[in-house]
């Protein structure tokens, strides 16, 4: 509503937080059933996690970036990644859809694991496949220049590298979650923007 109200370009990231918590209530529904992991409920809650890990996050947070962007060449660098960001994460999402068996669901030190078979897996190593989902999803707020969206790059980065560095073991579950805590700053640089914009309507 603040986005709606203050600038609608706003609009896909002010999203973000909304729905980084719905992706971790699906993991809390996982939690709920972990004696269980392997019954179909759990495995639905699994799906329903990795399609926004897997996929909404990797068109979304480019196309986010799009909507922002004034300048005409970085528009069509973003709207580039988030084609590219859209048939990655297909790739990686959908065989799981039509092989249910490709996805199994495993605890370790407290941490959910999401093991996934890739169509890639013979060909190219998990941590390459990681380092293109990592550019797909930091690179475009990095390089933003609409106000905010860098520092919110920054965190975001941040998170990819700490969740790869002290917990690659569980890198889905621990990153999704860390970003899920930072992108609280895009809530306070909505409001802030909507100040700024309240402002401005008062001197008007």
């Amino acid at each position: 509503m603040q986005a709606w109200k203050a600038d609608r370009r706003y609009l896909t990231l002010a999203a973000f937080p909304g729905l980084f918590g719905i992706q971790q209530i699906f993991e809390g529904l996982l939690w709920r059933s972990v004696d269980n992991l392997g019954v179909p409920t759990s495995h639905a809650a699994a799906m329903a996690y990795l399609f926004f890990a897997y996929l909404l996050w990797l068109i979304l947070t480019p196309l986010a970036a799009f909507f922002l962007e004034q300048r005409a060449w970085l528009r069509r660098v973003f709207l580039g990644v988030t084609v590219f960001g859209a048939a990655y994460g297909l790739s990686l999402f959908v065989p799981l859809v039509a092989n249910p068996d490709w996805l199994t669901i495993e605890l370790a030190r407290n941490s959910i694991l999401y093991n996934t078979q890739l169509i890639y897996d013979a060909s190219v190593s998990k941590t390459l496949l990681r380092v293109i989902y990592a550019a797909v999803i930091c690179l475009p707020l990095l390089a933003s220049t609409a106000p905010g969206v860098r520092i919110f790059g920054v965190l975001v980065t941040l998170s990819v590298l700490t969740a790869f560095l002290f917990a690659s073991y569980a890198f889905t579950s621990i990153w999704c979650y860390f970003a899920a805590v930072v992108s609280s700053y895009v809530a306070f640089m909505v409001f802030r923007l909507s100040g700024r914009s309240g402002h401005k309507a008062i001197g008007a």
